[in-house]
């Protein structure tokens, strides 16, 4: 390999792994919270760690290394350019064909990489994931179970505890309801029960002590069973769902030789089209590093000076344009419009020919290139002139009267160091928004085309993701920009030169950390007032790109809700609107002993405002002194005086944190754990609504001393070091959420620990930095 080839391919090397690290980073976010919880929730060894969080890495990269390829050949070829390396090589002889060569030999070691994982590992992580994620779940330890709310997370049990003891294992005042019978409902109460793992009957075993068990025949209502016991096991069951998702074949996780057999057999007609959709997906989307590099080498050679930004958001341009067209072949191929081989390489097509006709017409695009820049510089030099014309300001008078220091806050140098931290903000910002929604899009995709989703909706969907996605990134991009601007002044001695003239460090990183605090009180603004609105919008509109059913957040539906003085409604239907109720039963508890006192029955139950009480009718009631019955009492319409909750009382919104500012979570949690519903999360997530915000300022006091410190460095070792702490910061802040999500730390330590911890630390190392 000559000199020259080996230059090149380092300088592209350089970059595209810098961006494969960014890309897979970004990518990588929405699946953090949910291995977090898993790996706090389960006792996993370190080898089931490592294979959990990188099993879903091959699925991320082989959409990272395509434009790791195109950024890194749009940015190493436009410094070279802009260099004059480019030139120095023509002059002594060498021709662009050797630049694309080199270039052309990178791209297909990128096409070569993402086949295999493509066609190979991606799948197989992809199954190998899933038949982990269902064996977790089958043994999992449970962490969620929480006292004095409904538990129902096991199938046909509805489970509710006055009390938790040791390891979430120990229960007292033990409250079950089995709907095995469609019919009927089979109630058991217990004072004591331990819960324990029983991997030979493939789930968990209730082991009960003092209790009865109530029964009723739905036919005959005076047919009344209640059973004491001293011991009894109860088999807890485990939803196998997951598992047999694992074992149904998707084209998204069958092997090559799966597909290929699936391909080839004209018996189903719409599992064939199916299969030969997902072979080509999976052929053409490695050729992408190709096609990316013949495209980004005419970009890359002719771009001048201050063309990195510029050539990252070309790149996101370019990538996004690539999967629309890709999405539109898509579409129509799994239509059954045109065949898979058409609609798979549309893409491929457009951007190959497109590179090619670029590399052959490769001086007049140098002269069109040219002209678009030097436009944009007239235009910006015009924008100046009415700029300082409106202040009727001349370079001369500017000059004359120069202001004293001490007669504005804001010198020339804050505006200096602000104006390039927000061109990189804004810049990384768009960059990781479009990675963001890319992804989504590809993930959303399949159910776009099978539910016939218009485009109109998917536009929308994405309008109001937008605002969410900007939210999340913010911090990360803060901190990126934080790197990058003050490593370059670093690094070209600029604040060397600042620090001559008796400015300190911390005066240069005013600016900044101002910009910080109004971007972290942005964050919280925009969560609080504009977010609830927008991820309502948006969640409504996904779950119909999904296929579900549109979302009520009032749930009448509701069967289950603790009420006032050790009561429990059971209901078949609540109509929220007129305040009645179908089937509804009553259970009243001793307290002490935690037995069935009393249980009512009425077939329909209305509220009377006149009367301020609740109008059973058709039903009956029991008096229960332990194992018998004192009383049974059927009535046609009766009034309970105890019955004291009101109609508001059952009107509870099931709405998502996302959905709601602080004071109407706040309200909301109230109002669920006096009913008797698990508020942990929600919890959680309300201190989240303000400790997050605040990261957007604890990355800058984190990322100024590291930047000045290795900035010498340059910004590729910025953005490289940035990468490295959002992951220690963002692993850190989703470990202590999902032990906050399962009571292993109350929810205000999980949501402000990784704030106060990364908060003391920047100060520290701000305070030990040489001013």
């Amino acid at each position: 390999m000559r000199i020259l080839t080996r230059y090149i391919f380092k300088e592209v090397l350089s970059h595209s792994l810098l961006g494969l690290l960014v890309f897979t980073f970004v990518l990588y976010i929405p699946h953090m919270s949910h291995l977090l919880e898993l790996l706090v929730r389960h006792d996993l060894s370190l080898q089931d760690v490592l294979t959990l969080f990188l099993l879903p890495l091959p699925e991320i990269v082989v959409l990272s290394i395509p434009m790791a390829v195109l950024v890194g050949t749009l940015i190493g070829l436009s410094r070279m350019a802009a260099d004059g390396e480019v030139i120095a090589a023509r002059a002594l002889g060498i021709g662009l064909g050797q630049f694309i060569r080199s270039v052309m030999l990178f791209a297909a070691m990128g096409w070569l990489a993402t086949s295999w994982m493509s066609l190979v590992l991606a799948p197989l992580a992809n199954r190998r994931l899933i038949a982990m994620e269902a064996g977790l779940k089958g043994s999992q330890v449970p962490y969620e179970i929480q006292p004095r709310v409904f538990i129902e997370q096991f199938p046909n049990l509805l489970l509710y505890l006055e009390d938790v003891t040791g390891s979430r294992q120990h229960w007292r005042g033990v409250f079950i309801a089995d709907s095995t019978e469609r019919d009927t409902v089979k109630i058991t109460l217990a004072q004591n029960g331990i819960l324990v793992n029983d991997p030979a009957a493939g789930g968990l075993m209730l082991h009960l002590e003092n209790g009865n068990t109530h029964e009723i025949d739905p036919q005959n209502p005076t047919q009344y069973s209640v059973v004491s016991f001293a011991q009894t096991d109860l088999p807890i069951p485990i939803d196998q769902t997951s598992a047999a998702t694992s074992q149904r074949r998707t084209p998204a996780i069958m092997s090559f030789g799966q597909l290929w057999e699936a391909a080839r057999n004209p018996a189903d007609a719409a599992a064939r089209q199916a299969a030969l959709v997902e072979l080509h997906y999976r052929i053409a989307l490695p050729v992408a590093s190709l096609v990316f590099a013949l495209v980004a080498i005419p970009l890359g050679l002719f771009s001048r000076k201050g063309g990195k930004a510029t050539g990252v958001m070309l790149s996101i341009l370019l990538v996004f344009l690539y999967y629309i067209v890709m999405a539109f072949g898509w579409s129509l191929a799994r239509q059954g419009r045109i065949p898979p081989a058409i609609g798979l390489w549309l893409a491929n097509a457009v951007f190959g020919l497109g590179g090619i006709l670029m590399l052959v017409h490769m001086r007049r695009m140098r002269m069109r290139i040219q002209f678009f820049h030097d436009w944009f510089l007239d235009l910006a030099r015009s924008l100046d002139r009415r700029r300082l014309a409106r202040r009727k300001i001349t370079a001369n008078a500017a000059l004359a009267g120069p202001r004293s220091s001490r007669d504005r806050f804001f010198q020339i140098l804050d505006v200096y160091i602000i104006r390039t931290w927000l061109f990189y903000f804004a810049a990384l910002i768009v960059t990781f928004t479009g990675m963001y929604i890319i992804f989504d899009f590809f993930q959303l995709l399949g159910d776009m085309v099978r539910n016939h989703i218009a485009a109109s909706i998917v536009f929308n969907y994405y309008r109001f993701l937008c605002p969410y996605v900007i939210y999340v990134m913010l911090p990360l991009s803060i901190l990126v920009a934080t790197l990058v601007n003050f490593g370059l002044l670093t690094k070209t001695n600029q604040i060397t030169a600042i620090k001559a003239t008796g400015i300190s460090l911390y005066r240069i990183s005013l600016p900044v950390l101002l910009a910080a605090v109004l971007a972290s009180a942005f964050m919280f603004v925009l969560d609080d007032f504009y977010l609830p609105r927008t991820n309502q919008r948006q969640d409504a509109l996904r779950n119909q790109i999904k296929g579900k059913p549109p979302q009520t957040y009032n749930r009448p539906d509701r069967q289950w809700i603790v009420g006032e003085d050790e009561r429990i409604f059971n209901y078949r239907f609540f109509d929220a609107d007129r305040d009645v109720f179908a089937n509804l039963s009553v259970f009243e508890l001793d307290p002490k002993s935690f037995k069935l006192t009393k249980r009512i029955y009425a077939k329909r139950a209305f509220w009377e405002a006149q009367l301020h009480s609740w109008v059973l009718e058709q039903g009956w009631v029991r008096y229960v002194d332990g194992d018998r019955v004192k009383l049974y009492a059927p009535f046609a319409v009766a009034t309970f005086d105890e019955l004291t909750e009101e109609p508001l009382y059952f009107k509870k919104e099931v709405k998502p944190s996302a959905q709601m500012n602080a004071f109407e979570l706040r309200r909301y949690i109230n109002e669920l754990s006096q009913s008797g519903f698990d508020v942990v999360r929600l919890s959680v997530q309300f201190y989240r609504k303000f400790s997050y915000p605040l990261m957007a300022f604890i990355v800058v006091l984190i990322g100024i001393p590291f930047s000045f410190s290795t900035g010498s460095r340059g910004a590729l070792a910025g953005i490289a070091l940035s990468i490295g702490i959002a992951i220690v910061y963002l692993s850190t802040a989703g470990l202590f959420e999902a032990m906050g999500n399962l009571s292993q730390l109350p929810p205000v330590v999980a949501a402000w620990s990784p704030d106060v911890l990364f908060g003391l630390g920047g100060v520290y190392m701000l305070l030990r930095v040489r001013t």
